[in-house]
């Protein structure tokens, strides 16, 4: 592909043409219907769009704001925006920044044609020379074993879509990026986390209710399939449904019909289902846990994206970018140092791009290298580091810098335990061993004191602990630290 551009249009069959057009010389066009949607993707880190042109109305405050924002986290960005009727206010789009581009013909227009076209290859040379510090490695690639050739077939394509892989590696970005390739890019975009709700909630939000089918329903409702009408919805954790809401969404799949809670009557509906999960659905299948049939009618087309670990040249680009979103109004981003680009390269990431971003948000805190690189290490034994690699940053291991560390952001060390004096360790593998065994102290008391706290109910603990809930269960299982039935027992008297 020569290049991206992202078109915010009210319609995208008017524009047609354009987009043809861009598509038969190599450039891709995807549209979003309006500035909150178009500014939430451009944002996204690894975005490969470089050029976006509004072709909306703008009337709110809140879209000045957002695409102040957008211009400040991505300069190398080019806008464009056509004069309208209401033309856009150009001091709040400016903002003492570098001006925006105009085009004073409509956006099917020839003209305008051309200078996005003109736009597009000058921002594929700046790409190329400023998109990161290593020119190596080229461009970010989003997804590596997929082409963008392959992803707009699979967006244009009306089919239901699988989308597996570990959690946080970004299966909703790739659904709204699929979304925006396809027709359906200017309709409705709903996304539902099936592992969140009850089954009988998850009935109501999924198909709607009739008035009197549970308690508190003093109304009519709409459901996620009706409000998505002409759209696409996003069946997150598809795993995890109930057997009996699989047999529902079955039917919708073949008749393309609901059946609202508590009623009798069918309404038809035109929306494209995606489903991600980051379980393996066939053992499911063997395990009773889900429907067969319904797994064949969802995996039309399955995406696996690679976990972040398998997709290493994005890491230091995706680390920068997160930086920059996160980075607060007024202030300058910190430096990612030498030492700590080949930690984040190393480092096995368990969490993902979810993890990569908390803990660049931690490193805007933070902004010391060597803390970071100490806290990563003590944390998670399955990283895949070996001693002697981490042993290379003798600075980092046990630079002055860490005489503040105890336990980690928002934790602190439990009265009457210490941390190890990591300075009085021999070499530099003594001194990850202590590191390591002061973490696992200081941790294991504080998830006992959470779950003493919370009278053992550990969705409690791990609320109280401002970590996930899954997170909370490994660091459990982590530690050995299981509740016994004596403890049941002794809680309950």
């Amino acid at each position: 592909m020569g290049g991206h551009v992202v078109l915010v249009v009210q319609n995208s069959q008017m524009h047609e043409q354009l987009i043809l057009g861009l598509a038969a010389e190599g450039y891709c066009a995807l549209c979003f219907r309006s500035v909150e949607e178009a500014v939430g993707y451009l944002r996204e880190p690894g975005c490969p769009a470089f050029v976006g042109v509004f072709n909306v109305t703008m009337r709110r405050q809140s879209d000045y704001a957002a695409v102040s924002e957008l211009r400040q986290a991505r300069p190398e960005l080019k806008l464009l925006f056509v004069l309208q009727e209401h033309s856009p206010n150009l001091d709040l789009l400016t903002g003492g920044q570098t001006p925006v581009g105009l085009l004073d013909k409509p956006l099917n227009h020839p003209e305008s044609a051309l200078v996005i076209r003109e736009a597009l290859r000058s921002a594929a040379v700046l790409s190329t020379l400023d998109l990161s510090t290593d020119s190596s490695a080229g461009p970010v690639s989003p997804i590596l074993p997929y082409s963008e050739e392959f992803l707009r077939r699979v967006g244009v394509a009306e089919v239901p879509v699988l989308l597996s892989g570990e959690t946080g590696v970004g299966k909703e970005v790739m659904a709204r990026r699929l979304r925006a390739y396809s027709g359906r890019a200017d309709k409705p975009f709903l996304k539902l986390n099936c592992a969140a709700l009850p089954p009988e909630l998850a009935e109501s939000e999924l198909f709607g209710c009739a008035k009197g089918a549970f308690t508190g329903a003093n109304a009519d409702r709409q459901g996620r399939f009706e409000t998505a009408q002409g759209g696409t919805i996003l069946l997150d954790e598809i795993g995890d449904m109930d057997l009996r809401l699989q047999t529902k969404l079955l039917q919708v799949l073949q008749d393309g019909e609901i059946q609202p809670l508590g009623s009798n009557r069918t309404i038809k509906v035109n929306v494209r289902v995606m489903a991600a999960t980051h379980r393996d659905l066939t053992r499911g299948i063997q395990e009773g846990t889900f429907r067969e049939d319904l797994y064949y009618r969802l995996n039309v087309v399955k995406i696996v994206i690679p976990p972040l670990r398998e997709r290493q040249q994005e890491i230091l680009p995706l680390a920068e970018a997160l930086l920059v979103r996160h980075l607060p109004k007024g202030q300058v981003a910190p430096a990612i140092s030498s030492d700590l680009r080949a930690f984040l390269t190393e480092y096995h990431w368990p969490g993902n791009v979810r993890e990569l971003e908390n803990v660049m948000r931690r490193y805007l805190v933070y902004q010391d290298s060597a803390l970071l690189i100490q806290e990563l290490c003590g944390a998670d034994q399955r990283s895949g580091l070996s001693l002697a690699k981490v042993a290379n940053f003798p600075e980092t291991a046990t630079g002055s810098s860490s005489k503040g560390f105890e336990a980690g952001p928002g934790i602190s060390t439990p009265p009457g335990k210490k941390i190890p004096n990591l300075k009085s360790a021999g070499d530099g593998s003594d001194r990850l061993d202590r590191l390591a065994e002061a973490s696992r102290v200081a941790e294991t008391e504080v998830l006992l004191e959470a779950l003493e706290a919370c009278r053992w109910n550990r969705r409690q603990a791990a609320a109280s602990l401002q970590i996930d809930y899954k997170a909370f269960l490994y660091k459990l299982q982590k530690y050995g630290i299981v509740e016994s039935k004596v403890k049941r027992r002794e809680i309950s008297a």
